[in-house]
């Protein structure tokens, strides 16, 4: 019963599409991945997900790249679910030769569609993806697929 409560988690891989809504008016369009695992905990479900997203901007020697790790809580057995997550990111753009590289607080919110096939979970969502240093923020909003496998 205990290694059946230790193992009841849920891992997947999130891909989708952002564009730019606050902040970022250089940067056309990006593509974002993620690999997460999901853990009931009481009422809500607690996500820790890895995410990466790369952005182009509109002259084609300017890219954004975005890696962190995000802690979330959503309530997945929902149809329609509220997503909320914090985390750090580490940002470096660049433009030809010349780039810079730093780290933000990143958040997401957002809402998530669910739907379940016996062990097997499908999430279309979509959110707002922000970045902050807790001077300026900038943010995108995407649309993302998940497909997760509950252990």
């Amino acid at each position: 019963m205990l290694l059946q409560i230790l193992l009841a988690f849920s891992l997947g891989v999130e891909g989708g599409y952002q564009i730019p809504a606050v902040g970022f008016q250089d940067l056309n369009t990006g593509a974002s991945f993620s690999v997460y695992t999901l853990r009931n905990v009481g009422f809500v479900d607690l996500t820790l997900a890895l995410q990466t997203a790369f952005y182009t901007g509109d002259n084609s020697g300017y890219h954004l790249n975005t890696t962190g790790l995000r802690l979330g809580i959503q309530k997945s057995n929902w149809p329609i679910s509220p997503i909320v997550a914090i985390g750090g990111d580490y940002v470096s753009r660049a433009l030809g030769e010349e780039n810079e590289a730093g780290f933000a607080l990143a958040y997401s919110l957002g809402v998530l569609l669910g739907f379940r096939m016996d062990r097997i979970s499908i999430r279309p969502m979509i959110y707002y993806d922000g970045l902050t240093d807790l001077k300026a923020h900038a943010g995108f909003i995407g649309l993302k697929l998940g497909l997760g496998y509950e252990m």
